[in-house]
């Protein structure tokens, strides 16, 4: 492995340290305080440990870390058939950094708020601190764990927004804990509006399957074009064209890809050609062959 390779996994990991344990502070400092559920798998390790409590009179707590790590190992195998090793190993370190955390390294805290009295705002910054950590996690190819695997595998097969996919499961377990284990229907209603939220803010951040038109305009298109198929295994189209104003002939390089790769092909351009122009608009879909990529 050279250098370039070793930095890009070090900065792959140091991002699943990181949105894993802010990740875990949005759950311990403004979710549990509040009675408020989390997304996933992490949410149904709450109800299974608040029907414990419930069952055993408050005298059995098993920290949600456990639960967290046992219910994603069958999880951890799906995303390494379906997604890529790669994917599911970084996973997998999310998941443990996560689950040592909510087993005790990080106590509860409420910055001195009473969080029953507060909540709507409980719900409203841990929707964000929970949205950030999945989407920037997602962003670069990495996870929290849990369904974002699921869901991973599901918009690569399916294009379907990863947003509206963990909605769905995390209604009913907002519906399921608030209103039927702990019975009290404000929960759920404060948890619905953490969940939308932070369904918001990640398909904000991670946009990996919207898709974006490029015009390459540039007296280098040859090479642009040549690495964009290399590296990306994308089509370019390329077309002839004239300045209005100077009637200078240049060529203009026409692709569709997804946002998630965009960053990718600036560097390729502003590598190739400084004097680059680069025109980006969005694009609503495609029909016809256009290639989904899994996570390598």
């Amino acid at each position: 492995m050279n250098k370039k390779n070793v930095m890009e996994e070090s900065f792959h990991v140091s991002i699943v340290l990181v949105t894993s344990i802010v990740y875990s502070l949005g759950v311990m400092w403004f979710l549990s305080p509040a009675r408020l559920y989390s997304s996933g798998v992490t949410g149904l390790a709450q109800i299974i440990r608040d029907i414990i409590l419930l069952c055993t009179n408050q005298e059995v707590d098993i920290p949600i870390g456990i639960f967290t790590f046992v219910f994603n190992i069958p999880l951890f195998v799906y995303g390494w058939k379906k997604v890529s090793s790669r994917f599911a190993i970084y996973s997998l370190l999310s998941v443990v950094v996560q689950s040592l955390f909510m087993m005790g390294w990080i106590p509860e805290y409420t910055f001195n708020v009473d969080a029953m009295e507060n909540q709507l705002l409980f719900a409203l910054i841990g929707g964000l601190v929970t949205g950030v950590a999945n989407g920037i996690a997602l962003r670069f190819g990495t996870s929290t764990g849990g369904l974002d695997i699921i869901a991973q595998a599901l918009s690569i097969e399916k294009g379907i927004s990863i947003g509206t996919l963990t909605m769905i499961f995390n209604c009913l377990i907002a519906l399921v804990g608030g209103g039927v284990i702990a019975g009290a229907w404000e929960i759920s209603m404060y948890t619905l509006i953490r969940i939308i939220i932070s369904s918001i803010v990640i398909d904000k951040i991670h946009t990996a399957y919207n898709f974006v038109r490029l015009d390459i305009i540039s007296d280098h298109v040859d090479i642009i074009s040549e690495r964009i198929m290399a590296e990306l295994k994308r089509g370019v189209t390329l077309m002839s064209v004239e300045g209005a104003y100077t009637h200078a002939q240049k060529r203009d390089a026409f692709v569709i890809l997804t946002s998630y790769e965009l960053s990718r092909v600036k560097k390729i351009c502003m590598e190739a050609d400084p004097n680059v122009f680069v025109i980006i608009a969005p694009a609503k879909g495609t029909i016809g062959r256009f290639v989904r990529k899994t996570i390598m």
